[in-house]
């Protein structure tokens, strides 16, 4: 396990060498949006560590990570963006369908009824490639919308 990998596009943005709509940041977590989102305000929350699994994290690490999850589902909540409730999800390595070898948590706002349309997104996320700028715009208004509802500074 290192601090870094240099062709993981999860370090590359806690490198700050890959571009991110940042929601949170400290030394040790990143959280951003999605790019290619579920259901609006769909976030992801990571570790600056290069790990594939959880268990390769130190155990106050992981708990840094959880009190931070919990703090975006706390500003999902509080924000304009639809959010009746929430998942929290965690695909822990290629067979449970993790896509970038990092650990990541997907933290999830939900709307009542939304299932269809959520599981629509999720069959479908990332076949549309059109319209990058728009959508960058959009995440990034939905950063900062979240952003505002979450505290400088998390502990944990």
């Amino acid at each position: 396990m290192s601090e870094s990998v240099p062709d993981c596009v999860f370090c590359a943005i806690a490198r700050n060498q890959a571009p991110a709509s940042l929601v949170y940041e400290d030394d040790l977590v990143l959280a951003f949006m999605d790019l290619y989102p579920m259901r609006p305000g769909h976030v992801l929350v990571i570790p600056r560590q290069h790990a594939m699994w959880l268990e390769q994290l130190a155990p106050a690490l992981r708990a840094h990570l959880m009190e931070v999850c919990h703090q975006v589902i706390l500003a999902q909540k509080a924000s304009a963006l639809p959010c009746d409730g929430n998942n929290l999800f965690l695909n822990d390595g290629p067979a449970a369908n993790q896509h970038v070898p990092h650990v990541h948590f997907h933290v999830l706002p939900r709307k009542q009824g939304d299932l269809q349309r959520a599981l629509w997104s999720f069959a479908t996320r990332y076949l549309n490639h059109f319209g990058k700028s728009a959508r960058h715009r959009r995440l990034q208004q939905q950063a900062a919308e979240l952003r505002r509802h979450l505290p400088t500074r998390i502990s944990g």
